[in-house]
Parts: C-alpha cells; structure tokens; sequence
C-alpha cells in the first residue's frame, strides 16, 4: 500500500523505500494473494528506475497468481501489464492484456478499470492510424461522465490519449490543452502521472511544443490546466 500510494502521488523516494522493503520479504511471504499484491506494487515502482523488463516480469507474475485465485485484481495486473507492453512498444500483446481488462472492468462493475484500459486501448489505435476507432474507444472511457463515477487518473489517461489524437489529426492547440488539463487535475489532486507512462507524456509535450508557438502553446497549456473535472471530460468527448 505505501509503494502504491507514493507512485500515485509522485512520492518516488518513498515508492522506493517500500519497494526495498518488499524486497526484503521476497521468499518470505506464504499468502498467494499478498504475493501477487506485492508483486504488483514492484511492478508500479520499478518504472522510476527505467527498469521496465523487470516491472513487465512483476505484473505478469501479479496476473498470473490473480488468474490462479479468480481475484478481481487480476484486471488491474493485466491493465498494468498492457500499459507496460505498450511503453515497450509491443502493441498486439498491449492490445490483448487492455482488451482483458476492459472486460473484467465490464464483468465486474468498475468504471475505473474499464476508463483506463479503454483510454490506452484508444491510444493504441492512434498509434496504428485508426483515428476513428481512437475517437470512439475515448468516447467510450468517459461514458460514465459524471464524476463521482471517474478517477482524476482516469480521465487524465483520457485527456493524453486526447492529446495523442489531436496531434495526429494536427489541432495542436487542442492538444496542449488536452495536457494541460491533464497535467491541472493531476495537481489539484495531489496526483503525479504513473511511472510508466511519464517519459510517454513528456515525449508527446516535446513533439506537441514543437509545433506550436511558445506563447501560444503556454497559453493553450494554462487554459487546460484551469478546466474542471466536468470541463475535462467534454474536452474528450470533443475530439
């Protein structure tokens, strides 16, 4: 819980102090489902140290011991396991383990699971040039709309995927503040973006600052950060 926690608030000094101490326990821990859990918690960490082939070993060993307990865990280990395949660049076993995941999120009635796994789903598309499959899966990850119902992380999955199909269809101005709103939920929340996806991240701003004017892209980038929750998700639902 203390590794998860720190990963989720940008906290990388503590995520990594509780993954040493999760380290110190390998061997020692006789409860499949703590292991699996433990398991899943290194995978989250190691990203900060750009070990992903480690993180990917973590989370496919936290699905299987999931898959072997039938716990509801095991969609957010195969979301996990997605989105590190994806940041290796392996998109058809990316596709697989989002797919896997947004179905479980189905069967089990969690909007969260199910917003995140489409969102990243939708990223995929755009990297295969499916713009209009990437506009329908990002319509999809905000269905729930309102937000009581989805996480500040789950609509800034959206918002970046919202960003990547904006660069790709070349509305850039869209797409800065598509990050900016991104980046202005994260702060308010106290939220920092998963390891694993920040060099991502910070690779699609270079590319999106590059084709837009400085001011222009810092006055784009400032208004996004200013949207609401609310604001955020028609922003999505626009592109």
């Amino acid at each position: 819980i203390a590794a998860v926690t720190a990963v989720e608030v940008g906290d990388d000094d503590a995520a990594q102090a509780a993954l040493e101490g999760i380290e110190r326990l390998e061997g020692r821990i006789d409860d499949p489902y703590l292991e699996s859990a433990a398991q899943l918690a290194v995978s989250w960490t190691l990203p900060i140290v750009d070990d992903l082939d480690g993180a990917l070993r973590a989370a496919s060993t936290a699905l299987d011991g999931f898959r072997r307990q039938d716990e509801p865990f095991r969609g957010w280990a195969a979301l996990t396991v997605g989105l590190l395949e994806m940041t290796l660049g392996r998109h058809d076993a990316a596709r697989e383990y989002l797919t896997e995941a947004d179905e479980l999120g189905g069967q089990l009635g969690n909007t969260w699971l199910e917003s995140a796994a489409r969102s990243q789903l939708a990223s995929l598309a755009v990297r295969a040039g499916r713009l209009e499959e990437a506009r329908a899966r990002l319509g999809e990850s905000v269905e729930a709309g309102e937000d009581a119902e989805l996480s500040t992380q789950t609509v800034a999955f959206s918002l970046v995927a919202a960003a990547q199909l904006a660069l790709a269809e070349g509305d850039m101005r869209r797409a800065a503040s598509a990050l900016g709103a991104a980046n202005g939920l994260r702060q308010r929340a106290g939220l920092r973006a998963w390891p694993s996806m920040r060099p991502g991240e910070a690779e699609l701003a270079s590319r999106v600052t590059q084709e837009l004017d400085p001011e222009v892209f810092r006055d784009a980038f400032a208004a996004g950060s200013e949207l609401s929750q609310r604001e955020a998700v028609a922003l999505v639902r626009g592109t």
